[in-house]
């Protein structure tokens, strides 16, 4: 009894310090995970900062891109806007002095030649160009004025600057001046008469002058009269009133119009295929528009919206993880070419023509460096000429230059055939590293193209693309059919007054048209209260058709009749 006792309590103590030993191996190995528990989420935590951090970066960059996309846009837009005006200006000066048949061939020099008349007038004043050219677009229909319109400072110059600066006197605008101008200058009798009501008068003696010369058929010199007399009341208006601020917006102006103008030319040329497709575009952006109000139709339109989500969620995933592999795959390749390109530079250091070439490249650069000197010291001492004079050593002086001169020359021919010969040597060392660096290039790409292309699905999206499928199928289904157009027929055959038959509950009657349309946009149990009401109005309808007396049939038959068969 005793010994088994004794056995017992050596057992026990035993056993607990087993147990105590196992709690310690348990709470070293609790610490141990705990700390590894906290390094991980430290090390978690600090990966997810830098993701924030790059998310931030990145997004920064992006709203600094799109903003600069979106002002570069803005800008093309505004110099496309004033490169199209400028045009448009530009065609209608042209076209008019095409129109007038005065200059033959020779119209579109000088509309070119009356729009740098414009530019002109415009840095001068500061009126806008546009209303300048207006302004010689009408004075051109006033056929004896534009006669004049080729010649540099004539007639039609006079007017056109005439035109501004009574425009800047107070006399209206430059354009609504041209007419009134246009019209005093074709027939000067009259249209001195015209200008007087504008405001602007003559004397008696100048009206006399005026008759006599266009009575006389000089009516050139009755125009150049008449432009003298308005010189000399408002000449100098416009420039003399002229704010810096609007000039600086003028020369900036036509600025931008020089680089507007070949970019609207441009996208005019692209017009015409973009009207052509357009055209051809039209069917199917009705099919797009079917579509879409079958979406609504079908009921499909969350489904489609989930779908959608989770296939491009799924897609991206892909993407991106096979993109991380090809990126491990091309740096690991790019590895392996670095130690290739190592090889064949020691390669290419241990050949003889390498060193050969390398000590004639070098011999080379010392040669045109030695040649480089003479030449310096040649043109330096020409500074003590006038002493070689005095002393009457010009003899000496001058060989002494020619001699260092001929020394530089035959330096430069030998430095010539020591680059000639190391190019000769180190030619098939440079093309062998070049095709090395080549090589290496096109394995990278390829290993990039190869893990990129054969990395599987991490999230699988066939179930999702079929899913994706049979959702627009059911849609496409839920697209109303096409609706023939009836015939219309010719009878004799008498008939019987036809009832008026009742609508349909629930059809598309012209009570219950748009109760449907809200159906097919929004489901059928959206608006059964509009429903409930096309039932109300044809339950009506039905009443209305039992009290009706229906009309006796005719005796004599009735005349043909054009039906719907």
């Amino acid at each position: 009894m005793a010994k088994l006792s004794a056995e017992l309590e050596l057992n026990t103590s035993g056993f607990q310090t087993g147990v105590k030993a196992a709690k310690a191996s348990t709470s070293q190995l609790k610490n141990s995970m705990s700390n590894m528990s906290s390094g991980a989420s430290k090390g978690i935590g600090s990966m997810g900062n830098a993701m924030k951090s790059v998310a931030k970066g990145t997004a920064v960059v992006a709203a600094g891109v799109a903003a600069a996309g979106a002002a570069i846009g803005a800008m093309a837009f505004k110099l496309i806007q004033a490169g199209e005006a400028a045009n448009s200006a530009d065609a209608r000066v042209r076209n008019i002095a095409e129109s007038m048949g005065l200059f033959g061939d020779q119209a579109g020099v000088v509309a070119e030649r009356l729009n740098g008349v414009a530019d002109k007038i415009e840095l001068q004043t500061g009126v806008d160009g546009a209303a300048i050219q207006m302004t010689q677009a009408k004075l051109l229909t006033f056929k004896e004025l534009a006669k004049s319109a080729d010649e540099m400072g004539g007639n039609f110059d006079r007017a056109t600057m005439a035109a501004v600066d009574m425009g800047a006197a107070g006399f209206g605008s430059a354009e609504s001046n041209a007419v009134a101008l246009g019209k005093a200058l074709n027939d000067p009798i009259k249209g001195i008469v015209a200008l007087g009501k504008s405001g602007i008068t003559f004397t008696d003696q100048e009206k006399e002058k005026i008759k006599t010369l266009t009575e006389s058929n000089r009516i050139m010199e009755a125009q150049a009269f008449v432009l003298g007399a308005i010189e000399t009341q408002v000449a100098g208006t416009a420039a003399s009133t002229a704010d810096a601020t609007k000039q600086i917006k003028a020369a900036l102006g036509q600025g931008f119009d020089e680089i507007g103008q070949p970019l609207a030319d441009a996208l005019a040329s692209l017009t015409p295929q973009f009207l052509a497709f357009a055209e051809m575009a039209k069917p199917k952006m009705a099919e797009v528009g079917q579509f879409l109000v079958a979406i609504f139709r079908s009921g499909e339109a969350i489904n489609l919206i989930w779908t959608s989500l989770k296939l491009a969620f799924a897609t991206s995933v892909n993407f991106l993880f096979a993109t991380l592999r090809g990126v491990i795959a091309a740096t690991g390749q790019y590895i392996v070419e670095s130690f290739k390109n190592a090889v064949t530079l020691f390669q290419i250091l241990t050949t003889p023509e390498f060193w050969s070439g390398m000590g004639n490249a070098l011999i080379g650069i010392f040669l045109s460096a030695v040649s480089f000197l003479q030449k310096g010291v040649a043109e330096v001492i020409e500074i003590a000429r006038p002493l070689a004079e005095i002393f009457g050593k010009e003899d000496a002086f001058n060989n002494i230059q020619n001699t260092l001169k001929e020394s530089a020359a035959a330096l430069d021919e030998m430095a010539a055939e020591r680059f000639s010969s190391a190019g000769d040597l180190l030619e098939p060392a440079a093309r062998k590293i070049s095709e090395r660096l080549t090589e290496a290039g096109e394995n990278v790409k390829n290993r990039f193209g190869e893990a990129f292309a054969n990395t599987a699905e991490v999230i699988d999206t066939s179930a999702m693309r079929d899913e994706f499928g049979n959702i627009v199928k059911r849609i496409k289904k839920a697209i109303p059919p096409v609706k023939e157009g009836k015939k219309i027929a010719i009878t004799n055959e008498e008939e019987e007054p036809k009832p008026i038959k009742p609508p349909p509950s629930g059809g598309a009657t012209a009570l219950g048209g748009f109760a449907q349309s809200m159906n097919m946009l929004f489901g059928r149990s959206a608006n059964a209260g509009l429903l409930e009401e096309n039932k109300r109005q044809t339950d009506l309808l039905k009443k209305i058709e039992a009290k009706t007396v229906k009309p006796k049939p005719a005796k004599d038959p009735a005349p043909a009749e054009a039906v719907f068969a």
